[in-house]
């Protein structure tokens, strides 16, 4: 859970907010506080959707048949205002992971839980479509694992959002949805019943029935392809392939689910294997002290999505099989080492300049290097930490863990030379060939308990831009090991992002910080001119962090992230604002170009969105499971590189 910021309501109707927990498909997420005590979740709607009619009276309608939903397998609308502005509605809290966190975290599920959850989720619908809703999003981000059972959640929301959006798009989850529902025909229960199916299908499996890669190559699969179901326990496999019928009158009803299923259950010990417990209880223990209060924790809202891709239009085009249909056009790989230690992650990572070689950096200091090719290790080394202060390193480290950690990482232009900044101020120069590491010095230090926030190198002279706890920007030359400018960003404007342009002529910077009460305008994106080191101009007043900004291969197009969340497109030449890709709460947490104009966005609940940039549209998602810090595309557009707890690398074919 992430504190409110400076621009959120601290109540909503008679609930006091506590903090964030992320961004969904329709609007953000706090967890609250009822007047009598009790944790609720409070979803906000986004300001596009509540200005279209529409919008607001399909949710209205929605919402007052989703408060009809009883039964004890969902998380039950307990207050909704459709009226206000913007509108709100509140869930009860169900402390635990969801089914997605669950499983890429622990692994598949044994055959017993197999057997709870299928029959819990088959209550859960039938008790949604009592109510005369269909929930059309059922995934395994849509899934809550609590001690008693599972809980379904976003129910009736899909629908609502559908008044919002032209009726050539299909909102869903491409893996999850029915062969129906991807060919933009009316869906009913059986819908459900289907995604049902896909979904005891992950949790047995850890993967989908119809695989991964392009929104097109999934959905072909969905509506003409065979599941795959190698690994679904034989008991549960007859269920399952009766609920993936592509007709949906041949689909089983969810009663007759339930008499195919064991009962849930009820009570003489844990339904769920033992490390999956544990994250339970975790949860559970954060909700019980009345003094309560929010943490860095990032939680999973019970009710309510956390999952920003959802409310990405899908678009389908069914009418013949996709370039490589019937296989992946990406497969996700855990690169073999040990990436991280303790409780630490990972913060930046970026491709040499031929593709082979892969760099990461992370909370524990340490600079790993793999070998794209092989997903093999191809060196090491650890920041020896730098303290000028004179206070001790572990009152420095004690105040600001980050001092220790290193932040983020760029390649030379031949790819001879790494770049590392360090929390501690300093800069690591790794010869990638000998593997001599050289520390560029602490330069005026400003305040002790900053960090370095990023590095950027020139792609074409090999200049070194550094940001270091200050409103300005350090200049370096690598071969004098010397710093050769500084660029001033304004007094109050600490400098946080920045990278250079293809043709290495133009710097662009981002100021800003998480300090509590900033809004999401405290901050300048400004562009330099490489040469003369003078500000060309500042294009927008705009709180951005670290991962914030990228420039497309052509050097046409400026990406910056916003604190909020909110990705702004920008014309370089002409100065100009273009297009928003994502609106504030969307849950962005870094952005990267890649070849051909694509531009991929991690998130808050472990995906990553690739967006076409001419088009203006989303062409593919991809999950780790885990939060997102960091995310690359390889020069070449032939791999794409995520980080946070775990580093994960994906084959583009």
């Amino acid at each position: 859970m992430d504190p409110l910021q400076g621009g959120d309501p601290r109540q909503v109707g008679t609930y006091r907010l506590l903090g964030r927990l992320g961004g969904g498909g329709m609007g953000q997420v706090f967890a609250g506080r009822s007047r009598g005590g009790r944790l609720v979740a409070v979803k906000l709607v986004r300001p596009e959707l509540a200005g279209d009619a529409g919008f607001r009276r399909r949710f209205a309608q929605e919402v007052a048949a989703a408060r009809r939903v009883g039964g004890f397998y969902t998380a039950q609308v307990v207050d909704a205002d459709p009226g206000a502005d913007p509108p709100w509605l509140v869930t009860a809290y169900v402390p635990g992971p969801s089914l997605q966190q669950a499983v890429h975290e622990h692994g598949p599920l044994p055959a017993a839980a197999l057997g709870v959850l299928g029959a819990g989720l088959a209550e859960g619908l039938d008790a949604i479509h009592g109510a005369g809703l269909v929930h059309r999003d059922l995934k395994p981000g849509n899934i809550i694992l609590a001690a008693d059972g599972p809980r379904v959640i976003d129910f009736g929301i899909a629908r609502a959002m559908d008044a919002a959006h032209t009726s050539t798009a299909v909102l869903g989850t491409p893996g999850f949805m029915s062969p129906e529902q991807a060919r933009g025909q009316q869906v009913g229960p059986a819908s459900d019943v289907f995604a049902l199916g896909s979904v005891l299908t992950f949790a047995a499996t850890g993967n989908g029935p119809f695989g991964m890669g392009s929104v097109e190559a999934v959905v072909y699969r969905v509506v003409h392809a065979e599941p795959e179901l190698t690994g679904v326990p034989s008991h549960i496999a007859a269920v399952v392939i009766a609920c993936l019928a592509k007709d949906p009158g041949q689909r089983p009803s969810l009663r007759e689910i339930l008499d195919r299923l064991a009962v849930p259950h009820a009570g003489g010990g844990p339904w769920l294997p033992p490390a999956v417990t544990t994250m339970v209880s975790t949860y559970e223990r954060t909700t019980r002290p009345p003094g309560w209060h929010p943490s860095r924790r990032a939680f999973v809202v019970g009710g309510l999505s956390t999952a920003a891709v959802a409310s990405i239009p899908v678009v389908a085009l069914l009418n013949s099989p996709p370039a490589g249909a019937g296989k992946p056009r990406a497969s996700a790989t855990s690169l073999p080492a040990v990436l991280l230690e303790g409780d630490g992650e990972m913060r930046s990572v970026t491709f040499s300049p031929d593709s082979g070689l892969l760099a990461g950096v992370g909370d524990d200091g340490r600079t790993r290097l793999w070998k794209v090719a092989s997903r093999t290790p191809a060196g090491t080394f650890t920041h020896k930490v730098v303290n000028p202060w004179s206070k001790p390193l572990s009152a420095v480290t004690s105040f600001n863990p980050e001092f220790r950690s290193a932040r983020s990482t760029a390649f030379s232009p031949d790819g001879a030379r790494l770049a590392v900044g360090n929390g501690d101020g300093t800069i690591s120069l790794w010869d990638v060939a000998t593997g001599d590491v050289t520390t560029l010095p602490y330069l005026d230090p400003v305040e002790w308990d900053g960090a370095l926030s990023a590095v950027a190198i020139n792609p074409v002279n090999g200049t070194l831009a550094s940001t270091y706890d200050a409103p300005a920007v350090r200049l370096w030359d690598l071969a004098a090991r010397s710093s050769i400018a500084t660029l001033t960003t304004g007094d109050g404007y600490w400098a946080a992002a920045l990278a250079f342009n293809p043709s290495g002529d133009v710097l662009a910077t981002a100021s800003g910080n998480d300090i509590p009460g900033n809004k999401s305008t405290d901050g300048r994106l400004q562009l330099w001119d490489a040469s003369s080191r003078t500000n060309i101009a500042t294009l927008a007043h705009t709180n951005s962090n670290v991962n914030s900004l990228a420039f497309s291969p052509d050097g046409k197009t400026l990406a910056n992230l916003c604190n909020d969340g909110t990705i702004t497109l920008w014309d370089v030449a002409a100065r100009t604002r273009t297009a928003t890709l994502s609106g504030a709460g969307s849950g962005v947490t870094c952005i990267a170009f890649g070849k051909g104009g694509v531009l991929a966005g991690g998130f808050n609940d472990g995906t990553i969105t690739l967006w076409d940039v001419a088009a203006r549209k989303s062409i593919a998602s991809l999950s780790t499971g885990t939060r997102i810090n960091c995310v690359a595309v390889s020069p070449d557009g032939t791999t794409v590189a995520a980080g946070g707890k775990r580093l994960t690398v994906w084959t583009m074919k």
